[in-house]
């Protein structure tokens, strides 16, 4: 990786239950699940948990938007 930002499949294991993703803020937010409502590439609903214990949903373009995967963020901190 070269310290861009990597849009992840919403249907990849990036998107797994339980899998840890993380704000600019610096919140922590574990995928609960995920399903499909069309055809088109990110038409797919998140649900997510934050660290305080609220559940959320948002499609999986606007939820990349807002949070990054915790692989990826330990990454790019190596490159930088």
């Amino acid at each position: 990786m070269n310290g861009h930002v990597k849009f992840h499949k919403a249907n990849g294991p990036a998107f797994n239950a339980g899998e840890p993703w993380i704000s600019s803020c610096g919140n922590k937010v574990t995928i609960k699940s995920v399903r499909q409502f069309g055809p088109g590439k990110w038409d797919y609903e998140v649900h997510y948990s934050q660290e305080r214990g609220v559940d959320c949903k948002k499609d999986a373009w606007n939820f990349q938007v807002r949070y990054e995967h915790i692989a990826d963020k330990k990454v790019r901190e190596k490159v930088l």
